[in-house]
């Protein structure tokens, strides 16, 4: 075969134009020639009488520019001119290019080349020709803030390769700074947080010696994903096997053994299977079962506990309430337990009757099961209560643990059986896992932990002087009990001290822990978590020792040319002589001696703004589209004690409300590099409440931006699915008839002429938490006082808005709003938002 000799010519631009603001692409990295041969026959017509030309070559050829694998050479245009030379047609070659701007910038990219292309923007492919004259090819582009990769991939001729590209853009942009370059050093972007191949959940096995790890992949562009689960050794370090059934669900470990359980749904009836990971050998437990919705393995794995769960008839047009909760929906289905004998694959019904069985646990000697029924009663707060029992499956007895318990939680056995770990209130067992000031009450919502003795009945509550927050418990089968709680803004592990009645914490590779998984026969576990800049990754940990090892985080090439800003605590001391926590995001290339504009961050509901990485409101990008960005913890959330979390409780417009004012103007004092004229604030559902309550008590903020906000308590109160039994917790003893203070003074509807500013209201039309109409009668009210006020309604999604072009979307009216208010920059929004003269 002829060796061909290439190389490089510089030429200048032959693109003239008159607008001044442009800059030309002249600096790029090629790949070495390719040689692509046509297909076999090409020469021969399809059944649609075309024959295969080099523009089906060009689009079939399927290469990943990203490549490891790929060879670059830099090159760069000059006065002269970048020539390849060559004798032979049909090489494929890539140029890859990036072009940084500072803001949302529109503009026209101008191409000549003498070869067929594709042009790909970011990875995503815009452009198509499909002829190699050298006429100049016009791209209109929308780029946000950062620096973008522009590809082109490209067919060669049998000619000299010219190439020559400019940028231009309009004098609306001129403040963009469009530079060229070759560093592939970028920011995060909405992309970054839906995007990518992730963990999504790990299970150890009961030795310990095996890994169950599910991946989500989701493409870019599309929004597509697909899941997968591998096998993975954690002794010798690498993947066993990798399942991509999609027919199968409740995967998972066996209790004892380091075997697969699942089952798979066929023609409506389920069954349940049993896979040896070392033979390979499936085995069927049983099968035709009807509306199975998931199961537990008895620690002995000779029988099967499941819930059947049945979907009750539809009322008709008309339909008669019975209670607050029928209104929703769901509330007339109901599920029962059923029992499996493995061995002979009876199926035994375990309950039945009017209530629903909710499972919790089966006691570590096989014996018996703990499971729960509740009702609703009017008479007492929280309107719910909870029947527990214990049920012996050889004799069918039936042990009633409690009656009709307020606050209630989940439960678990001890290692031994004769006692139960409980979730619940801090009222769960009256005053006695209570920890607030005289005059407070405690928060429902802030978990708490307690020892109930079964024969005796004794409790003992053992987190009552813990100041964090419950979220997930383990009691092992070696009497160690590990809690995994919310931790200030932090997701931490503890280890419960039987002795010393006292907790001490375990040292993690992520600041947020996800989930935790731990070994039935070993003190060894896996984990996932995120930290502030850094995304989802999987490790496990030896608990004895407490060393941390990675597993997984396949993303860890594509995070590398991220850069992050910097973050920093940065804590006050509100009026009441409380620390109140916070932390600052800067943006990426910060410049202490620029003026910044600031976004301050808040809870919605009673929950911190944890660090974790990524989440609906991506704080890590605000940063990046060049803000700085104050979080803050008001009081009343979760996490930081019984007293503190108190103040949610009947504190609507209250002390959050202060500390979020005042912690405001002491953050810009303490920065002065933070511009005080362009503050803007943003909050969610109870903190979108707060963001349309703070718009009416201060002008400090700009502009802010309420997301299912709340604008009339009462009207949540009585038309959210759960409103009137969040309100149990949050607004405790209080109804619209007696705490007026709250349900109207409070409300941000009732003080809509005392509004200044600006707002932006977003909401989902089929929001069931808090309806859309909260948003709609705020936005009525301050269209009618003549106030500054935008509303985007997100059609078709609820309290979160999960859709992924829906999601994206929706994530670029929050930027653009804030860039149009604070930084005087109004063009995306009015390209996303145009007027309409209606």
């Amino acid at each position: 075969m002829k060796k061909l000799n290439f190389f490089l010519i510089l030429i200048g631009v032959v693109h003239l134009s008159l607008a001044q603001n442009s800059v030309d692409l002249n600096k790029w990295k090629i790949t070495n020639p390719q040689k692509i041969n046509k297909p076999i026959f090409s020469d021969i017509k399809n059944i649609e009488g075309t024959t295969f030309e080099n523009a089906d070559l060009l689009k079939s050829t399927q290469l990943d520019f990203n490549s490891k694998y790929l060879v670059w050479n830099q090159v760069e245009i000059g006065k002269d001119s970048i020539v390849l030379n060559q004798t032979v047609e049909n090489n494929l070659v890539f140029l890859q290019s990036y072009l940084s701007v500072d803001r949302w910038t529109k503009g026209n990219l101008f191409i000549t080349l003498n070869g067929l292309y594709e042009v790909y923007v970011n990875d995503n492919l815009i452009k198509t020709k499909k002829n190699a004259d050298l006429s100049v090819n016009s791209i209109d582009l929308k780029l946000n803030r950062g620096n973008h990769k522009i590809t082109l991939k490209v067919l060669t001729t049998n000619k000299t390769l010219k190439l020559q590209s400019e940028f231009e853009y309009e004098e609306d942009f001129a403040d963009c700074n469009a530079k060229p370059n070759l560093n592939p050093e970028r920011l995060f972007t909405i992309n970054d947080v839906l995007e990518g191949d992730y963990v999504s959940s790990a299970r150890i096995s009961p030795s310990g010696k095996y890994a169950l790890i599910e991946y989500k992949e989701v493409a870019y562009g599309s929004g597509k994903s697909k899941k997968y689960t591998e096998i993975y050794n954690l002794e010798e370090k690498k993947n066993v096997f990798t399942i991509r059934n999609k027919s199968i669900s409740n995967l998972g470990w066996l209790p004892r053994t380091d075997k697969l359980t699942y089952s798979s749904k066929f023609e409506e009836e389920s069954e349940i299977f049993v896979l040896d990971i070392k033979t390979g050998k499936e085995n069927l437990v049983v099968e035709g079962l009807k509306d199975l919705s998931g199961f537990s393995w008895s620690p002995n794995e000779d029988f099967i506990i499941y819930n059947d769960y049945n979907i009750a008839e539809k009322p008709g047009y008309l339909k008669r309430v019975y209670g607050n909760e029928d209104r929703l929906p769901y509330f007339r289905n109901r599920s029962f337990l059923y029992m499996i004998d493995v061995k002979s694959s009876k199926v035994t019904q375990l309950t039945a009757g009017n209530l629903s069985s909710n499972f919790h646990d089966i006691k570590p000697d096989g014996s018996k099961i703990l499971f729960s029924t509740s009702e609703m009663d009017y008479s007492e707060v929280p309107f719910r209560k909870q029947n527990l029992y214990e049920l012996d499956l050889k004799t069918f007895q039936l042990t009633t643990i409690w009656e009709n318990k307020l606050y209630y939680g989940s439960c678990q056995y001890s290692p031994d059986g004769t006692k139960l770990l409980v979730e619940g209130g801090p009222e769960c067992f009256g005053e006695l896992g209570v920890n607030v000031s005289e005059g407070r009450i405690p928060n429902s919502y802030d978990s708490q932990l307690f020892i109930y003795d079964i024969v005796t009945k004794d409790v003992k509550p053992i987190t009552k002087n813990f100041d964090p927050a419950i979220n997930n418990v383990f009691w092992t089968k070696n009497n160690e009990i590990y809690v995994q709680v919310t931790d200030k803004d932090y997701e931490n592990l503890y280890k419960y001290n039987f002795k010393t009645n006292s907790f001490s914490k375990i040292d993690l590779m992520v600041e947020v822990l996800s989930n935790i998984d731990i070994a039935y026969n070993k003190p060894f576990a896996i984990y996932t978590g995120t930290s502030i800049s850094t995304p989802k990754m999987l490790y496990s940990i030896d608990l004895k020792k407490e060393t941390n090892t990675l597993i997984s985080f396949k993303e860890k090439d594509r995070f590398a040319n991220i850069k992050f800003g910097k973050t920093e605590p940065w804590n006050f001391t509100n009026k009441n002589g409380t620390t109140i926590y916070g932390r600052v995001y800067y943006p990426p290339n910060y410049d202490p001696s620029k003026k910044y504009p600031l976004i301050v961050n808040f809870y919605g509901g009673t929950s911190p703004i944890e660090r974790s990485f990524g989440g609906r409101y991506p704080i890590n990008n605000w940063a990046a589209n060049g803000y700085i960005v104050y979080v803050l913890q008001p009081s009343g959330a979760t996490g930081f004690g019984q007293d503190f979390s108190a103040l949610h409780v009947n504190g609507w417009g209250f002390d959050a409300i202060d500390d979020i004012i005042d912690g405001t103007k002491k953050f810009l004092e303490s920065h002065p590099n933070a511009d005080s004229e362009n503050v803007g604030c943003i909050g969610a559902s109870y903190g979108g409440f707060t963001t349309m309550l703070l718009q009416t008590r201060t002008d400090i903020f700009k502009t802010a931006i309420s997301h299912a906000g709340i604008s009339s308590i009462t009207s949540y109160w009585g038309e959210g699915y759960w409103g009137y039994s969040y309100s149990t917790g949050a607004a405790k003893h209080s109804y619209p008839w007696n705490r007026k203070d709250i349900y109207v003074n409070n409300s941000p509807i009732y003080n809509a002429d005392k509004f200044q500013n600006s707002i932006l209201l977003l909401h989902g039309t089929a929001d069931t938490n808090v309806p859309v109409g909260e948003s709609l009668q705020y936005y009525a009210a301050l269209k009618l006082l003549g106030k500054d006020v935008e509303m985007v309604l997100v059609d078709k999604q609820d309290h979160w808005i999960v859709d992924y072009k829906k999601r994206i979307s929706w994530h670029y009216t929050i930027i653009s709003w804030f860039d149009m208010k604070l930084k005087n920059q109004p063009q995306q929004w009015n390209d996303l938002y145009p007027e309409k003269n209606l």
